[in-house]
């Protein structure tokens, strides 16, 4: 198995990743070290060069370079893997990803695979894959400028067997839209490992995607073999402003599309209904 990350230079950041690398005697290929970042579409390119050069039947496992640290080993991984029976597999978060027009995210939305809640959504900041399957995928929806999750969430919409979503995060965890619900979602269990609370899953990856680094701390600091990280006073007040919007989601639709939509059309009725009032008095 092969692990891949891109990674163009290095900082405290990608540190967190590689300290989690060397707990676990992890390989780890960084691609684009030194290259200029200039497109979400760079992503998917600099991994098709990779996947080029690979076996079809090689297992190469992807995870983002600056917000994921890895909590178990690669047998593990390639273990679980095998069990979920398909050549691409994603991991998953409570977010719907697709960046679109209002009526076509909605659309998309309303298309979307049933899965179970809270982590119904992809999350193209881990996968593992077949290395000739997955490069079939990537040609597919590559497309200049664009990021790899609004293709792939709208490609899934109309190709619901061609990818397997990881929703019990058996390998990827994805923190993204539960941000201040780290304390509840994760702990320690007697075995000193991180323990997903919602699907019971031992989960091998943590992803903080939408750069929660501070929601990502409270999970790794839980570990002894994370460096001591040092936040912002803005960066907290940030975390603790999603963090009541996303109790709410949590404790009311587990669905952050879902629950805006429905916040929308809830101050709209409110406006509409003032404006009636105004109007018949």
């Amino acid at each position: 198995m092969k692990v891949i990350t891109i990674a163009t230079h290095t900082n405290h950041h990608l540190e967190r990743l590689l300290a989690s690398t060397r707990k676990f005697n992890i390989e780890i290929e960084l691609l684009g070290e030194g290259r200029v970042y200039t497109a979400h579409d760079d992503k998917t390119k600099w991994t098709l060069e990779f996947l080029e050069k690979q076996d079809d039947d090689e297992i190469v496992l992807y995870t983002d370079g600056y917000d994921s640290a890895f909590l178990r080993d690669t047998k593990y991984i390639e273990e679980e893997f095998l069990k979920l029976d398909h050549p691409f597999v994603l991991g998953t978060e409570q977010n719907f990803n697709c960046d679109e027009p209002p009526i076509s995210k909605f659309r998309y939305y309303m298309n979307y695979p049933r899965g179970k809640k809270p982590y119904r959504f992809l999350n193209a900041g881990g996968w593992i894959g077949r290395a000739g399957y997955v490069k079939g995928i990537l040609k597919l929806i590559e497309k200049d400028g664009a990021n790899d999750q609004d293709i792939l969430n709208q490609f899934i919409t109309t190709n619901r067997d061609k990818l397997k979503l990881d929703h019990d995060h058996r390998i990827f965890s994805c923190i993204a839209g539960r941000s201040g619900m780290e304390d509840h979602d994760y702990v320690l269990d007697a075995n000193g490992m991180i323990k997903n609370t919602i699907t019971g899953s031992h989960p091998a990856i943590i992803h903080a995607a939408g750069k929660n680094f501070y929601g990502m701390y409270k999970v790794t600091s839980k570990l002894d073999y994370f460096p001591e990280e040092t936040f912002t006073e803005e960066e907290v007040k940030q975390y603790e402003k999603s963090q009541f919007w996303n109790r709410l989601t949590a404790k009311t639709t587990r669905d952050n599309y879902l629950f805006h939509f429905l916040l929308k059309l809830l101050v709209v009725l409110v406006v509409l209904s003032a404006v009636l009032a105004i109007f018949l008095s």
